[in-house]
């Protein structure tokens, strides 16, 4: 990602004539950009920390609130590190803090952009599973998989931020106006291209497009055959659409616009630092997205009748209904039992039982215990 490199294109002190006592200022066309960010960073950076707090605390990182978790990271670690680039911008497009820390910042924010890129692929690869393997997915997945499949993004977009970290450096691009960039020197052109096109266009848009292709030709297979012909459930419609337009509204124009820049430099030299501000729009709205489908889901849960758990009531707010009244009998619903219904029993019908012989005891048969009385109950006396 050549954000640094653009920024310092845009610079007017780089091509003005160079002077030591010259200061150099943003043009006035470019400060709505710093203050854009700014306002981006304001905004975005509590509500992403509010989804980290929800889906990390509240939810536990289960199922697919990890993902959300780990897209809001990406999201909260840009805007933190947009903030410098807010403070350069503000002051001249300098960076008096020295290669350590310009090759840090250098590295978050690349860790980042290929975090975001990636936990794209990778949720557009655990929908596709859900999908093709249903019975797989339900019964034999690890537990851990949503969580292996996110540190697996996360380890694959560090490997990437790895080789412009080790390029970047603070260097005084003229007297008086150090810039933090990445020197390539001759190798500027080869790994400017294979940076776009297999790390920023192959690696994840062939997942994206792969995994959804075949989401969308099981699905639409289904569908037909259990229904007949038809369309898709709108449910996974809106799950596909929502991935793909993430990478199609922000990604890929950035994409782009550093093929034209890496293709005509002199023409398209600062299209990808003016494109690049889709990011920070993109990472300030994607909290405003999570609560908007968290409130549906809200709404479904009530219109289903499963509200959760409810609230103690306080006491005597609850009156209790008053006994049913009983219901008068008329006269006539009953019927009297007549008396000569009973057949009477004859007298001479029961045979007297005769009284039995007792039966002897044994000499040797042991005496009958004798009776005990209940000891008499003692009450304790008094306490003084």
């Amino acid at each position: 990602m050549e954000l640094e490199n653009a920024t310092t294109s845009l610079s007017p002190s780089l091509s003005s004539s160079p002077s030591p006592s010259s200061s150099p200022q943003p043009p006035s066309a470019l400060q709505w950009v710093w203050q854009l960010q700014l306002v981006c960073a304001v905004l975005g950076l509590p509500a992403n920390a509010f989804v980290l707090w929800l889906t990390g605390w509240r939810l536990r990182c289960r199922g697919l609130a990890i993902f959300i978790f780990s897209v809001a990271a990406s999201d909260f670690l840009f805007l933190a590190n947009s903030t410098l680039q807010i403070w350069t911008a503000a002051h001249g497009h300098r960076w008096p803090l020295g290669t350590p820390l310009c090759r840090l910042h250098r590295f978050l924010l690349d860790l980042a952009y290929y975090g975001g890129l990636f936990l794209l692929a990778a949720i557009s690869l655990d929908r596709c599973l859900l999908l093709l393997a249903p019975l797989w997915y339900r019964c034999r997945r690890p537990a851990r998989w949503p969580a292996g499949l996110c540190a697996a993004a996360w380890l694959l977009a560090g490997c990437c931020s790895a080789p412009g970290t080790a390029l970047a450096q603070a260097s005084e691009v003229m007297p008086g106006l150090v810039v933090c960039r990445r020197e390539r020197g001759r190798w500027q052109q080869l790994l400017g291209w294979l940076e776009v096109v297999l790390e920023g266009l192959l690696l994840p848009v062939g997942v994206l497009l792969l995994c959804n292709g075949a989401a969308l030709a099981v699905a639409a297979a289904r569908r037909r055959r259990q229904h007949g012909a038809g369309g898709l459930p709108a449910r996974f419609q809106r799950l596909v659409a929502a991935t793909l337009s993430g990478y199609l509204a922000i990604h890929l124009p950035f994409q782009l616009a550093q093929l034209l820049s890496h293709a005509f430099p002199r023409r398209f030299a600062s299209l990808a630092y003016f494109v690049a501000l889709a990011f920070n729009v993109g990472s300030c709205l994607n909290p405003c997205l999570y609560l908007l489908l968290a409130t549906r889901a809200c709404h479904r849960c009530v219109t289903r009748g499963d509200t959760g758990p409810t609230a103690p009531l306080p006491p005597g707010s609850v009156t209790p209904a008053p006994p049913p009244a009983p219901l008068p009998v008329p006269p006539g619903a009953t019927t009297p039992m007549q008396s000569d219904t009973a057949t009477p029993v004859p007298p001479d019908s029961t045979a007297p039982v005769p009284p039995g012989d007792p039966t002897p005891v044994p000499p040797g048969a042991p005496p009958p215990c004798p009776r005990r009385d209940p000891a008499p109950s003692v009450t304790p006396p008094p306490p003084p």
